[in-house]
């Protein structure tokens, strides 16, 4: 994202982790990109390789449709490449618009295999149902590198052009070639790194074929750091115990806020332009490549308030011009984590505050990063002399500075000092229908009604739990077809409240779920497996990133009508169909995981069937929340 919009990812809803699969296009059509600006200025446009930058608009991506909006709907003229990475759940190419050789007549069925690198180790497929050529891990970096350098032959001199070219080496699953598997004393990766410096070397000739070389730039750099663990028998530990150096001398690695998950190449061709085998020691920022970009063709961004709002031009560090030092004048880093750090003067100050959707197991695993933090990394690269009580100046700066650039919107330039407000969440319409139950929860419920995994207490007009991994559960009988379950949850340190509500069948055999997760940072529905189905076949209908307070209370509001559920919490609303819903829901399951819950006011309401929207069961009596 950062490479492409010349702006820093964490400004999206993305505030941890990446994208998923079938995620929707993440660059709003009408975003300037690299491949808009140089389109206008008649390149002709490519983006082919690793994408996980979404497509559509839907909150789940049907890849049976067509994939627009897209690349080309961003600057792109062609698109060639794999949805997220290779061992994805989709299984398949995407070629423009369209899965790669999808039969668009019978798009779902029947769907050939696709074989991962989890089959291979015994575990079961997971992979969307889509009838199309399936990739084979093993070949992806082949495939990618073919059709690069079939665009570059394409290409004919006096027409410029700009490829951004994103193989999945060495990206996991490490699945090296059948001509570099077994070469190397490092293992897979190493051979994995191998067919990655094939690939550049391919494609690097097709320029010289074409005759192109002299005039073309060439950048080589990585989205982050090196994976760095320090235990398990894993494809990179073993090539680093047979020599390698992953992040070099820096601390961490890939999700890590640690220099080891942010020091990356990068390396410039462009020959009689670049001073050849010169080294440049500037600070700079995978961000930084539009604003360069667009120095050297001249072309003139925009206000940063409206794009590129953290590209700066480090032109001049790449082609060794002189320049005033630091290009640059300070850098914001940002882990999977959605932990802040800020670079400025030699120094780096570490927030060590995590989204607010990061889960419980990942708060413990780098609990060591979640602590305010000054380092003096200009002598101190491995991070290892804390320094902020000796500093308090220095650390009072930088915050300050952090959520100037934060709050202001941008960091190309100095952004006047804005004071960002929480959010305000409207209450949601008034809920009405036949009621069928109201739980006030200020007491442990009574029969029918159950509770499990306790002790639930009483506490402030709520009940609450301390849950653990199984879960801590309410549960009771619903009895509706359409209408509405309501209930006002404290997510507090929790990693997640899960509504499973289990259909009416006969035999019992044939009971079905589903379920709807809210988290502190998204709700998710989904359709739990059947009987005698792995746990992991869930089929994932929904998703809704959220931002609320974790520490107050939230309404949930589930409406159903016909096949239609829609989901309503913190401001948002998500709707998704499925043919379950229409079923007569039997029992609602309330569990909590990982954490202290409180739970207060549960209502079940039921509405006629014959309403026509999921709004028709809402009836006048009750007051807002």
């Amino acid at each position: 994202y950062a490479v492409v919009t010349g702006r820093y990812c964490w400004r999206t809803s993305l505030e941890s982790e990446v994208l998923g699969t079938t995620a929707p296009l993440h660059i709003e059509p009408g975003r300037l990109t690299i491949a808009s600006l140089l389109k206008s200025q008649g390149y002709r446009t490519a983006a082919i390789g690793k994408w996980h930058l979404g497509y559509g608009t839907a909150d789940r991506c049907d890849f049976t449709q067509e994939l627009k909006p897209g690349p080309l709907e961003i600057g792109f003229d062609y698109h060639f490449g794999v949805p997220s990475n290779h061992g994805d759940v989709s299984g398949v190419y995407v070629e423009d618009h369209w899965v790669y050789g999808l039969d668009r007549a019978s798009p779902s069925s029947p769907s050939p295999p696709y074989v991962t690198q989890g089959d291979r180790k015994g575990k079961p497929p997971r992979t969307l149902e889509l009838n199309a050529p399936k990739r084979v891990d093993d070949e992806v970096m082949a495939t990618l590198t073919d059709k690069a350098v079939a665009w570059i032959d394409r290409q004919r001199a006096g027409t410029p052009f700009f490829l951004y070219f994103t193989p999945v080496a060495v990206h996991n699953p490490i699945t090296p070639s059948a001509r570099t598997a077994g070469g190397s004393e490092g293992g897979p990766f190493c051979g994995f790194l191998h067919d990655l410096d094939d690939s550049v070397g391919r494609v690097l000739d097709a320029l010289d074929r074409g005759g192109f070389a002299e005039d073309t730039l060439v950048l080589f750099t990585s989205d982050n750091g090196g994976v760095n663990k320090h235990s398990g028998d894993t494809p990179q530990n073993r090539a680093r115990d047979a020599g390698l150096a992953p992040v070099g001398p820096f601390r961490g690695g890939k999700h890590d806020v640690w220099e080891g998950g942010f020091r990356v190449p990068y390396v410039v061709r462009w020959p009689e332009r670049v001073p050849a085998g010169t080294e440049c020691p500037e600070t700079i920022s995978v961000v930084d490549t539009l604003a360069s970009i667009a120095a050297i063709i001249g072309a003139k961004l925009p206000d940063p308030a409206v794009a590129a709002e953290d590209s700066h031009d480090v032109s001049a560090a790449w082609l060794g011009r002189p320049h005033a030092r630091p290009l640059r004048p300070d850098l914001i880093v940002h882990s999977a984590d959605g932990n802040f750090a800020i670079r400025r003067d030699g120094w780096k100050w570490i927030e060590g505050v995590p989204a607010a959707d990061v889960r419980p197991a990942s708060r413990k695993a780098r609990a060591e990063q979640f602590h305010p933090m000054l380092f003096r990394v200009e002598d101190d690269i491995a991070e290892t002399r804390e320094a902020s009580s000796a500093n308090p100046a220095r650390v009072a700066e930088l915050k300050s500075l952090l959520d100037r650039y934060r709050n202001g919107g941008y960091s190309r330039a100095l952004p006047p000092v804005v004071e960002k407000p929480m959010p305000v969440i409207p209450p949601l319409p008034a809920l009405v229908g036949r009621m069928v139950w109201e739980l006030p929860l200020d007491a442990v419920p009574e029969p029918p009604w159950t509770t499990s995994g306790g002790p639930w207490t009483p506490r402030e007009g709520a009940i609450r739990v301390k849950a653990g991994e199984k879960g801590s559960r309410l549960e009771g009988p619903l009895g509706i077809e359409d209408g509405a379950i309501e209930v006002q949850i404290r997510l507090g340190d929790a990693d997640r409240v899960s509504l499973r509500i289990q259909t009416r069948a006969e035999p019992p055999a044939d009971i079905r779920s589903y379920r709807v997760v809210l988290t502190r940072g998204a709700v998710d529905v989904a359709v739990n497996p059947a009987k005698g189905d792995p746990d992991d076949r869930a089929t994932e209908l929904a998703t809704r990133r959220l931002k609320f307070d974790a520490a107050g209370w939230q309404t949930l509001r589930l409406t159903f009508a016909g096949d239609e559920l829609t989901a309503q919490v913190a401001g948002q609303t998500l709707r998704c169909r499925d043919r379950l819903f229409a079923e007569r829901k039997d029992r609602l399951h309330c569990i909590a995981f990982e954490g202290e819950v409180g739970l207060r006011r549960l209502v079940v309401v039921a509405a006629d069937r014959s309403a026509k929207k999921p709004s028709d069961v809402l009836i006048p009596g009750d007051e807002p929340r």
